[in-house]
């Protein structure tokens, strides 16, 4: 692995057990499109999963961090965390840019500035650290990296202090 990524796991205070689930969190279709070597497996499928992880795992932490709500309540305080400029905005605060494997023609045209593009490795690296150790290890993940997305919501009471309005 590249030292850009050895320095990632650090950020990320996670080392993989296999660490090319962590490069195939971040290898684009672009870039596998550019390849010679057809075995190289895009992030699309980890998205998939990370996807889904991240939704059970923003549920675990409302359901055992904030009582007493109703499940339409649980629905619209889990909406904030896990929609697609908030997954980017961690993606962001982890700095995980520098390390996306793109195809030239995505490169040059910004796509690693580009939100949906950011969040997409997000939810692959979700769903890598998942495949790697998991549900345990991604629920530690997902709480630590999106604490200040909880903190966030939180502060904004829009849905997360409901009742009171």
């Amino acid at each position: 692995m590249s030292a850009d990524f050895n320095e990632l796991s650090q950020k990320l205070d996670y080392t993989f057990k296999k660490p090319e689930l962590l490069l195939q969190a971040f290898r684009h279709s672009s870039y596998v499109n550019e390849q010679t070597d057809s075995d190289l497996e895009d992030n699309e499928r980890l998205e998939f999963l990370g996807d889904a992880v991240l939704g059970l795992a923003v549920a675990h932490y409302l359901f055992t961090t904030v009582p007493d709500r109703t499940p339409g309540e649980y629905t619209r305080m889990r909406a904030g965390p896990v929609n697609r400029a908030a997954v980017a905005r961690v993606a962001g605060y982890l700095d995980i840019a520098p390390v996306i494997l793109l195809g030239k023609g995505e490169e040059r045209s910004g796509g690693r500035q580009r939100t949906a593009l950011m969040a997409d490795c997000m939810e692959a690296l979700i769903g890598a650290v998942y495949l790697d150790s998991g549900w345990d290890a991604a629920l530690a993940f997902v709480t630590k990296a999106f604490g200040p997305e909880f903190a966030r919501a939180q502060s904004s009471k829009s849905a997360w202090d409901f009742k009171s309005r």
